[in-house]
């Protein structure tokens, strides 16, 4: 997968708002949907969870390494200190299902990011050491 054909785009995503659906039914309470997301990210999804960098046992690599598989700013800098492309890959696909288990998980790292840090530095070290399925 060509990671650095998505960086201009995770960039471009820092600090940018992304829409939610939302609904105010007859009973007028108004409910926050789901987000929308643009082609590009849907796209890097898909295509990453068809990659060898996606990891379907994140949880048990992250651990593996004593690193709780949640998604926040220490665990993420934890991550990206890292030299480990296997662990790198494993916190993004963390990012990619945990969308499934938390609508908005995308818009977070992709505001805050973390997409753009966590995909960066996966395609550096992919470079140089290309990931190995077992």
């Amino acid at each position: 997968m060509d990671l650095n054909a998505y960086l201009p785009y995770f960039k471009s995503m820092i600090d940018r708002k992304i829409g939610w659906t939302i609904s105010n039914p007859e009973d007028g309470i108004v409910r926050v949907g789901y987000p929308l997301y643009d082609k590009p990210m849907l796209e890097f999804t898909r295509r990453f969870r068809a990659s060898a960098e996606y990891d379907p046992h994140y949880r048990k690599t992250l651990r593996a390494a004593r690193i709780k598989p949640h998604i926040n700013e220490k665990t993420v800098a934890q991550v990206l200190e890292s030299n480990d492309v296997r662990l790198i890959g494993a916190m993004v696909s963390l990012i990619v299902d945990w969308e499934e288990v938390e609508e908005g998980t995308w818009a977070q790292a992709l505001q805050s990011g973390e997409m753009y840090n966590l995909t960066k530095r996966l395609a550096e070290l992919t470079k140089s050491q290309p990931v190995n399925k077992e």
